[in-house]
C-alpha cells in the first residue's frame, strides 16, 4: 500500500520542530525517508526533511506542496545517526539534518565508466582490506604513521574499490585535502572527487550527486563530508582526527570523528582513523592501533636545554642557531616554528618562572585577572607571591627578524630557503632538512587542560616536515627538558604518554573520563538560576566567567545525557528570548 502520510521537519533552527509534523502525501507523490519537500508552516512555506512516511488516514492533515528533488539527502540508518548526534551536541534535529545535503538541489548525474583498479600498493591492513571488499565490516582502527599518505592509504582502498565499492577520506584543511586527492588521482585516475566547501556551489552539488548515487569512487572532502550519505560506502578514513579542524567553532560544535563513529557501528562500514598522535579519547575508547611501515612514528629529535643558554641570549638557542647556519650554508631547507600567531600563550612568573595557574581549578592561566574557565579571582603568582608574568614564546614577527640577522629568512612560501612559521603554514611545509621548535613551552603549558597532549600531536606534526635521509633532524627548544610531553617526542612513541593523560583525567573527571559542556549566554538575567536548578545534583557547575561580552558557564560531570536533554528546552527558551547561545559539547579548548 501506497504511504499516506508523512513526518516533515520543517528546515528552522528551532527545538521546538524536532519531532517534526505530519502531512499528506498527494496520490501522484512518491517520497521515502530523506526526500526534500516544500510544506506549509504558520502561513509560510519553508523547506523541510521527510523523517518517515506510513499509512494511516490522512483526514485534516494539510498536504505537502510539492517535492524538491527526486533524490533523497539521507537515508533510514544516516537518520539514526543524526537524531543522537542532534542530542549530544544539543542541537536542533533540522540543523543537523541540513549538514546532509549538497548547497543546491542534487540531481541524477549518468553512471560513469570507471578504469579498473591496477598496481595499487600493499595495503597497511590487509586483512581488513579483503574484509570491506567482501562487504563486510570491523570495528575502528587507528593506523599510527606520518605523512605523506597516499600510498599507505592507496593501499589500504585498492581491493574495496575494485570490488565496486566506495571510500569517503576526511581531510583537516583544504590544502591536505586537495594535495592528497591529487596524489590518489595518480593511483585511481578518474575514480577521485573533491569535496570541500570553500568549493562552488554547482561544482559541489556536482560531486555531491555523483558520489551518493553512483559507487566506487575516493571521495577526499573536509569535516563537511562526513555527513554524505556516500553511495555503498565501504570504508571513511579520517587523517587527523586529534586536529581542531575536525570540529566546528560555532553551534552546533559537532565533531566529524563522532559522526564517523556512530555511522561506521550503525552502517557497518570500515572506519580507519590516521595520524602520528592519536586523541586520548580514541585510545580511551580501545581503538586497536597498528604502526605503519617504519619504527618510529616521526623522525628523531634532537631536544635543546634552554637552560644552557646565558640570559637574554635571544629566541633561538647557540645550538639551533648552529645548525640552522649550517643547513643554509648548503642551500638547504629549514623551517623555524613558533606557536603565537593563533594560539593562546601560557604566561610564566617573572621571579619564579612558575608557569601560571588558577588557585580554584588549577587551569593553566593568561593576562587577565580572571580565570577563563571557573570565573575565580587570579591574583598573584601562587609560588613566590609576585604579580609580574610575561607570556611564553615569540611572536612569528618578531622571530622572523632574530632570524634573518644570521641567514636570509621569510614566511612561509617567500623565496627564501629558510621559512619562519605557525601552525597554520604546517600543511605548506615538507622535505624539509632542518625543523626548530624554538619554544615547547609555551604549548605544553598553555591554558587547556588538553595542552599537553595537543602539544605533542603538534609538536610531531613539526617533526613530521623533515625529510627521510641522513643528516636531516627536527630539533625542539624547551626549559624543561625531562617534561613527559618532551620525553614522549624524543622516544617518537605517544602512547605511553597518553595512558598517562588519561589516568590523570580520570581523577579529575575530565575527558575522556568524564564530560565537559561549555555554555555562553548573553543577555539571560536568570541563566545562572535556571541552569544550576536544572543540572541539579548530577554534575558541577562552574562559573559565571565574563567572556567577550557573554556569561560562561562549565558543566562537568561523569554522564551528562540528562544535562543535554534539559539543555534543549532551556537553550530554545533563553533564544526566544532574544539572547545569543553558544553550546560547547566536548570543548577542545578549556
Amino acid at each position: 500500500m501506497t504511504p499516506t502520510t508523512a513526518q516533515v521537519v520543517p528546515a528552522v533552527p528551532s527545538f521546538s520542530v524536532d519531532d517534526g509534523f505530519s502531512y499528506a502525501i498527494p496520490d501522484e507523490m512518491d517520497l521515502v525517508v530523506g526526500s526534500v519537500v516544500r510544506v506549509p508552516l504558520g502561513g509560510r512555506r519553508v523547506r523541510g526533511y521527510v523523517t518517515g512516511v506510513r499509512d494511516g488516514s490522512a483526514d485534516g492533515l494539510k498536504p505537502v506542496l510539492r517535492r524538491s528533488s527526486k533524490v533523497p539527502v539521507f537515508g533510514d540508518r544516516l537518520l539514526q545517526t543524526l537524531r543522537s548526534i542532534a542530542v549530544h551536541y544539543v542541537a536542533p534535529l533540522s540543523v543537523v539534518l541540513a549538514k546532509t545535503g549538497p548547497p543546491n538541489l542534487p540531481g541524477t548525474p549518468r553512471p560513469p565508466r570507471l578504469p579498473p583498479v591496477t598496481g595499487a600498493p600493499p595495503s597497511p591492513l590487509p586483512d581488513l582490506s579483503g574484509r570491506l571488499a567482501d562487504g563486510g565490516h570491523d570495528r575502528p582502527r587507528f593506523l599510527l604513521g606520518r605523512k605523506p599518505w597516499a600510498e599507505p592509504l592507496a593501499g589500504l582502498m585498492a581491493e574495496p574499490l575494485a570490488a565496486g565499492r566506495s571510500v569517503l577520506v576526511v581531510m583537516p584543511t583544504v590544502v591536505e585535502m586537495q594535495a592528497l586527492a591529487d596524489a590518489l588521482e595518480e593511483h585511481f585516475p578518474g575514480r577521485v572527487l573533491s569535496a570541500t566547501s570553500s568549493a562552488d556551489a554547482c561544482e559541489l552539488t556536482a560531486v555531491w550527486s555523483m558520489s551518493t548515487r553512483h559507487a566506487g569512487h575516493v571521495v577526499v572532502g573536509t569535516r563537511e563530508a562526513a555527513f554524505w550519505p556516500i553511495a555503498d560506502l565501504a570504508l571513511a578514513v579520517m587523517v587527523g582526527e586529534d586536529r581542531k579542524g575536525m570540529k566546528e567553532k560555532s553551534s552546533p560544535t559537532i565533531h566529524a570523528r563522532e559522526v564517523l563513529r556512530r555511522r561506521a557501528a550503525v552502517e557497518r562500514f570500515g572506519l580507519v582513523l590516521v595520524g602520528p598522535v592519536p586523541s586520548s579519547e580514541t585510545v580511551a575508547a580501545g581503538t586497536p592501533l597498528a604502526h605503519g611501515s617504519r619504527t618510529r612514528v616521526w623522525p628523531l629529535v634532537e631536544i635543546v636545554d634552554r637552560n644552557e643558554e646565558p640570559p637574554g641570549s635571544g629566541f633561538v638557542a647557540g645550538r639551533s642557531r648552529t645548525a640552522i647556519k649550517s643547513v643554509a650554508a648548503r642551500d638547504g631547507r629549514v623551517f623555524v616554528f613558533t606557536h603565537r600567531r593563533g594560539y593562546a600563550p601560557a604566561f610564566r612568573c617573572l621571579h619564579c618562572r612558575l608557569v601560571r595557574t588558577c588557585k580554584t581549578c588549577d587551569a593553566r592561566a593568561g593576562r587577565s585577572a580572571e580565570c577563563t574557565r571557573c570565573g575565580s579571582t587570579l591574583g598573584p603568582c601562587t609560588g613566590c607571591g609576585r604579580s609580574s608574568f610575561e607570556p611564553l614564546g615569540a611572536g612569528v614577527e618578531r622571530l622572523t627578524e632574530e632570524v634573518a640577522g644570521f641567514v636570509a629568512a621569510g614566511p612561509v612560501g617567500s623565496i627564501h630557503a629558510t621559512w619562519v612559521g605557525t601552525e597554520r603554514d604546517l600543511p605548506l611545509v615538507s622535505d624539509v632538512d632542518l625543523a626548530v621548535v624554538v619554544d615547547a613551552d609555551g604549548l605544553i603549558h598553555a591554558p587547556n587542560y588538553r595542552a599537553g597532549e595537543d602539544a605533542l600531536a603538534l609538536l610531531a606534526r613539526v617533526a613530521e616536515t623533515v625529510g627521510a635521509g641522513s643528516g636531516r633532524r627536527a630539533m625542539v627548544q624547551t626549559g624543561r627538558p625531562d617534561e613527559p610531553v618532551i620525553d614522549a617526542l624524543r622516544r617518537g612513541d605517544p602512547l605511553e604518554y597518553l595512558a598517562a593523560q588519561i589516568d590523570a583525567r580520570a581523577a579529575s573527571g575530565l575527558p575522556p573520563a568524564g564530560e565537559v559542556i561549555v555554555a555562553e549566554v548573553d543577555t539571560a538575567p536568570d541563566a545562572d538560576t535556571e541552569l544550576r536548578e536544572l543540572v541539579g545534583g548530577r554534575a558541577d557547575v562552574f562559573g559565571p566567567a565574563d567572556r567577550a561580552g557573554r556569561s560562561r558557564w562549565l558543566i562537568q560531570g561523569r554522564d551528562l545525557r540528562p544535562v543535554r536533554i534539559g539543555l534543549r528546552r532551556l537553550v530554545q527558551t533563553w533564544r526566544d528570548a532574544g539572547a545569543r547561545v553558544r553550546i560547547d559539547v566536548d570543548p577542545l579548548e578549556l
